[in-house]
């Protein structure tokens, strides 16, 4: 046994000669045994769209120095014009180092102009589910890693339901105007906007049409060769639903923004939403005891056609320009571990996580409807915004808020947007 140690020990020896003679920085500490100095603080700025993380910062930084002491996030949230804020700061040389964004398609631009870390010899990705890796890849490269399973949908208030003789959610148009006449006649509002927000303006163009196309991808090769349009015969039909909306949401759907919107539906003042599961927080902080549910979203006469949207989302990107890398990975693999996951999609979003270490999550109810209805095999259908050019969204953002206001028709809100889609296409 000794003479298969000595290498070992040797290499030892010699290994601390070396430091000593290189003047380490570990100390003694007076028992014969070194010290390894402390890591340099370091703070990462975090920029998000997700509404909880700024809310909840302290107690993430407390959760993370468990694990890294010396790395502390400063998030700072954007609510409205999200795309060009980062690219003017990243333009500015003030990007972020990490920051939220759409996955697959949508990070062309960023990958083209070579500003984003390449995490693929990192291999990030491995700590979570093989499903949703997919996401944060281009052209086989990884540059970005998903943390969260979303869900969108028909968000409803269970006891407007109740009260208005409604059984179960509409599946069918038809079904909806139904509900929509006998929550008029007890007096409650059918739905709740927050149009004022180009974000909610979006998410609605967003959930039609992703509830409408069956392959995303094919729609945006199509759309960059000049094959295909906007308009689809599905996508007008279901524009009915957002008619249907607009004439009853209220009088003021353009000075409704998202908080609004959430305690409307929360305080019953209002019965639907179509919005997803991040959500639930704003919904019930007037009333926790509200019972809310998420259900398919109709968009046809047909009732197989109704469809929830799900996917891996949350995507996590580090900027190439960021000046500590090294932390910002370290965040990132914090993030998806089962310690992270927990501390922040688990417990403080209350959604389900990417994560495959099986962190526990504290699903709220519209998580924890979207985890049964893909379990019972329900019609879902991805995000369709990871397949729109970059920028997109928000001119889209605002062609829908021209509609409500009836400044724009819907063929020309069609128009516009393949208009749009043509100028920021970039081969």
């Amino acid at each position: 046994m000794r003479k298969r140690l000595k290498p070992a020990l040797l290499a030892s020896v010699a290994c601390l000669l070396l430091l000593s003679a290189c003047g380490t920085a570990e100390k003694n500490n007076g028992s014969g045994t070194t010290e390894t100095p402390p890591a340099e603080p370091v703070k990462l700025k975090f920029l998000t769209q997700v509404v909880d993380y700024p809310k909840y910062q302290d107690e993430i930084n407390e959760a993370l120095h468990k694990t890294y002491p010396n790395i502390t996030v400063e998030f700072d949230h954007v609510f409205d014009n999200y795309d060009s804020v980062l690219k003017t700061k990243i333009a500015t040389k003030d990007a972020p180092d990490l920051f939220n964004y759409a996955g697959y398609l949508a990070m062309k631009p960023f990958v083209d102009a070579d500003q984003l870390l390449d995490l693929t010899e990192d291999k990030i990705e491995e700590g979570i589910l093989p499903n949703f890796r997919e996401g944060g890849k281009y052209n086989g490269k990884t540059y970005a890693v998903s943390t969260q399973v979303l869900g969108y949908g028909l968000i409803y208030n269970k006891q407007a339901f109740k009260e208005a003789g409604i059984d179960a959610p509409p599946k069918t148009l038809s079904e909806l105007k139904t509900a929509v006449d006998k929550l008029n006649n007890v007096g409650i509002t059918p739905f709740a906007s927050g149009f004022k927000d180009v974000w909610l303006s979006y998410h609605m163009f967003w959930a039609m049409q992703g509830a409408t196309l069956d392959d995303f991808q094919q729609f945006y090769d199509d759309m960059n060769a000049g094959k295909a349009k906007t308009k689809t015969d599905r996508l007008d039909t279901a524009f009915e639903l957002f008619d249907l909306y607009n004439a009853n949401d209220g009088q003021n759907p353009l000075s409704s923004d998202f908080a609004n919107m959430s305690h409307l539906v929360g305080t019953k003042q209002a019965a639907m939403a179509i919005q997803g599961v991040w959500s639930y927080e704003e919904m019930v902080k007037l009333d926790p005891n509200v019972e809310l549910g998420l259900a398919p979203i109709p968009v046809s006469e047909d009732p197989q056609d109704a469809t929830m949207l799900a996917d891996g989302d949350g995507f996590i990107y580090i900027s190439k320009d960021s000046k500590h890398p090294q932390e910002a990975k370290q965040f990132l693999e914090w993030m998806v571990s089962k310690e992270g996951a927990e501390a922040t999609v688990g417990s403080i979003l209350k959604q389900q996580s990417t994560s495959a270490s099986n962190p526990k999550s504290e699903l709220n109810a519209l998580s924890a409807d979207v985890a049964k209805y893909i379990e019972e095999g329900g019609k879902t259908r991805g995000f369709v915004i990871n397949f729109w050019p970059s920028g997109l969204a928000d001119i889209i953002g605002k062609e829908m808020q021209d509609y409500i206001a009836k400044k724009k028709t819907r063929d020309q809100l069609f128009d516009n947007i393949d208009a749009s889609w043509k100028k920021l296409y970039k081969p």
